[in-house]
């Protein structure tokens, strides 16, 4: 067995730990089929229907858990824990707040926004004076994105139905059948579902919500970062979380990306050498 997979194992027991410790009010699956979770005292969050290979890992679950956790929204936990409690930029990664913890009153732009597990996190950092735009393109994400929005009545929540570009236009994303994150316009997949989706440019997006500021800024777009911050000229968010997982021509994104950043008046860290911290210089 290579490092990475015994490192994979080890994340997935130690996910198992903090599940376990999860106050779960009730779980199950609602009248359209969505498997939720809700928390005592606290949000609920709708999801996907967790897949037979995660069987065996719910199976070390803890008796008296697996009795208030079906297994078919162990999935729902599990990003419960790594979205909503971590904000891990991905099991294993970065915390999206590693440099920057959003405040009250933030005017925050989260991108792709996928189902909300976040969205529901900065919602109630932010508060009513903060407002949060969730930008996500993938419809079947964007039902269930909807859902977590109402179901806990999130008034200071804009959802945007749209992928992010350098400029307005009609785009075919492409994405591994059966998995709702790897929606991409710059990757290709074997075994692939293609979708055409409506894209914009930030600026364009951000001027049709009437934000002039942006305190927080969370890019996460499967291979089209840098596309993004082609199309961010008119505002300058004074924080960015972004993912920068997927080289250009065998150049590391996240240099490409600080150093567009640096130009920009910006300090950048590169964590883990995939995720780029931002802050603007005062």
């Amino acid at each position: 067995m290579i490092i990475s997979d015994l490192k994979y194992i080890w994340r997935r027991i130690k996910l198992i730990k903090k599940i376990s410790q999860l106050n779960i009010d009730n779980a199950g699956i609602d009248e359209e089929g969505i498997p939720f979770v809700k928390l005592n005292n606290g949000p609920v969050f709708y999801g996907l229907l967790s897949k037979p290979k995660l069987r065996k890992y719910y199976n070390l679950m803890p008796t008296k858990t697996k009795a208030v956790l079906p297994f078919e929204c162990f999935l729902v936990a599990n990003d419960i824990v790594i979205r909503y409690y971590e904000g891990g930029l991905q099991l294993g990664g970065p915390a999206k707040e590693l440099y920057y913890s959003a405040k009250t009153g933030d005017y925050i732009a989260e991108m792709g926004a996928y189902m909300g597990y976040y969205t529901v996190y900065l919602s109630e950092k932010v508060g009513a004076e903060g407002k949060i735009i969730a930008i996500e393109p993938m419809p079947d994400n964007l039902k269930i994105l909807k859902k977590n929005i109402e179901k806990n009545n999130l008034s200071n929540v804009t959802i945007v139905p749209k992928g992010v570009w350098k400029e307005k236009n009609k785009i075919t994303f492409q994405r591994n059948k059966g998995d709702h994150q790897s929606g991409s316009i710059e990757l290709n997949y074997e075994d692939n579902d293609s979708l055409e989706i409506p894209v914009d440019s930030l600026d364009n997006i951000l001027k049709e919500q009437n934000v002039s500021h942006i305190d927080f800024m969370l890019i996460q777009l499967n291979g089209v970062e840098i596309e993004a911050l082609e199309g961010l000229k008119m505002i300058k968010p004074d924080n960015l979380a972004i993912a920068a997982r997927y080289n250009k021509d065998k150049v590391p994104a996240a240099k490409v990306i600080s150093d567009i950043l640096n130009a920009r008046d910006y300090d950048c860290n590169i964590v883990k050498d995939d995720f780029v911290f931002a802050k603007l210089k005062k």
